[in-house]
């Protein structure tokens, strides 16, 4: 396969389910990237005909084994395909990260793979994915916790203000300040929101 044809397959690798997606189509996503903000291809290096065996896809690959947790070459089939989805995710993240903010503008750019592998610049990413990730699970759970109110607690939303993790810790104080029993409104919304992990 030449370059001209790993270009034009690479619009088809990269909208394929994340499933489906390997160290060869996070080199071609990454070279996605950079085409779209550089509007110039990026030059493979020492190119063998086969995607899997240049550099840069190696580098996604190192890069696989470093994101992926230890013990994961030793886990089972089923559970190594969804922790793979998992890293795959992560690094296709990464990806997004390096090009739209860590490098979206200035003297300085994305100029190769190796970057991807730099320690330092693995553990920034890996503090602001973990707050993302907490922060989407936090909302996820308000979402949940909100839904089972309109459901079970309707009137909840008539005597409080309940939007934010802010607003729960709000009726916490309410309840706690007021003495409420077990059979308040308040006491079962509460009951939820400490299941949910979110007191």
């Amino acid at each position: 396969m030449i370059q001209e044809e790993f270009y034009q397959k690479v619009p088809e690798w990269i909208s394929q389910d994340k499933d489906r997606w390997n160290h060869i189509t996070l080199m071609a996503y990454f070279c996605h990237k950079y085409q779209e903000k550089h509007g110039v291809r990026f030059r493979l290096v020492r190119w063998n005909s086969d995607p899997g065996k240049g550099k840069e896809s190696r580098d996604f690959a190192r890069l696989f084994k470093v994101l992926a947790p230890e013990g994961y070459e030793d886990l089972l089939a089923n559970d190594k395909k969804e922790i793979k989805k998992e890293v795959i995710l992560k690094i296709y993240n990464y990806i997004n990260w390096m090009f739209d903010y860590k490098f979206r503008r200035g003297d300085k750019s994305v100029t190769g793979t190796q970057i991807f592998l730099l320690p330092s610049m693995i553990n920034e990413f890996e503090r602001m994915y973990s707050d993302y990730m907490i922060k989407n699970g936090q909302n996820l759970k308000i979402n949940t916790l909100l839904k089972w109110a309109e459901n079970n607690l309707p009137k909840i939303f008539d005597l409080h203000q309940v939007e934010a993790l802010e607003d729960i810790k709000m009726i916490e104080k309410y309840f706690e300040a007021y003495s409420l029993t077990d059979s308040s409104i308040e006491y079962s919304f509460l009951k939820k929101a400490k299941e949910l992990r979110l007191l």
